[in-house]
């Protein structure tokens, strides 16, 4: 009887028991419901997003052996840091050539502008000369006709008159020489003047194949362009890059959320909004971060193949809008999140 009575016992017990714990699972259930319903009401939620940083490729703009790699895989690098350098031994050989050719063609520049110069000075003597030549053809003219005038009043010889006649056809000559002479002069004085600017064009397109020369050179030395941190590491000293050829990668210190919310739930966000950030590899952080742009096409839109409903194919899918979000938390907080890290983004209405 006694036995009975406590297996009664037992059994009431155990109904009570099931009977509580059935009704704080409904209960919970009750109250899970009732705030994801509220949740999902004033917040809009999407685990489509990922940590995004500029990867951008270092590539070469030469053809060369590498001399030396001064990086290592995974560091930290500043702007302007070198990274690669490429043997410049060819490419300094040609700048030394071009630097001669400028020294050379500025040489030739200088001797045109004295041969101009030079040139001149022989005109203005020239012009001195003729008119000494021109007061000695008007002198031995009046002698001329003086001894004309002489030999008619039979006051003198036609011997001497011959002899002043022959001076006067002398002083002519003369005079006509030195006029061709200071042509001939112009001349060369206008063809040496016209070769000074030749010269100076001909020391300027040497310059430029000399500042081409430089900018090739400086090619050899492969600096970063911003502060970030270099990815793997592939190259080897004596290696031989091509131009064009990809070196290595670098990551940039800046981050954002690229986080793609349903078309329905972008009219709930708008720019400058405060949103929550939970990161999958930090299961206890959360970060803040405020939206900055809402990309202005879907997603689908930027691929490479955009679908195209009016080829009769037509179903009906929810698109997704890619939104920026600008992480408010400090570089050092955020500094375990890498590029492709897989977020879940919560904006409150």
């Amino acid at each position: 009887m006694v036995k009975i009575k406590n297996e009664t016992r037992r059994n009431k017990t155990f109904h009570i028991l099931i009977t509580i714990i059935a009704c704080t699972l409904v209960i919970s259930g009750v109250i899970l419901g009732i705030w994801f319903y509220v949740f999902n009401r004033n917040h809009e939620e999407t685990n489509d997003a990922q940590v995004e940083q500029y990867v951008t490729p270092i590539m070469s703009r030469i053809t060369g052996y590498v001399q030396e790699v001064r990086f290592d895989e995974n560091q930290f690098v500043h702007k302007g840091d070198t990274l690669v350098v490429i043997d410049n031994r060819e490419y300094q050989s040609k700048l030394n050539v071009a630097l001669a050719d400028v020294q050379n063609a500025k040489q030739n520049s200088v001797v045109a502008e004295k041969n101009a110069i030079n040139t001149a000075s022989a005109t203005a003597i020239n012009e001195a000369q003729l008119e000494a030549a021109k007061s000695n053809l008007w002198k031995t003219k009046l002698e001329y006709e003086r001894y004309k005038a002489l030999v008619s009043e039979e006051a003198a010889t036609s011997q001497q008159l011959e002899k002043v006649k022959a001076d006067y056809e002398l002083a002519q000559a003369h005079f006509q020489e030195m006029k061709n002479r200071i042509h001939s002069s112009a001349l060369s004085t206008s063809v040496a003047e016209a070769n000074v600017p030749t010269t100076q064009t001909n020391i300027a397109s040497k310059q430029a194949v000399a500042d081409n020369a430089a900018l090739f050179l400086s090619y050899t030395i492969i600096t970063a362009p911003y502060d970030g941190w270099v990815g793997k590491r592939t190259l080897q000293p004596g290696q031989l890059v091509k131009e064009g050829q990809s070196l290595l990668s670098i990551v940039s210190k800046e981050k954002w959320i690229t986080a793609n919310f349903k078309e329905t739930q972008l009219q709930y966000l708008k720019v400058g909004q405060d949103v929550e950030i939970k990161a999958d590899a930090l299961s206890d952080k959360t970060f803040v971060g405020t939206i900055a742009s809402l990309s202005p096409a879907s997603g689908a839109r930027f691929s490479l193949l955009p679908p195209d409903n009016a080829t009769g194919n037509f179903v009906k899918i929810e698109q997704r809008i890619p939104v920026r979000i600008q992480l408010k938390d400090s570089d050092k907080q955020t500094d375990f999140l890498r590029a492709g890290m897989n977020i879940t983004v919560i904006a409150a209405h």
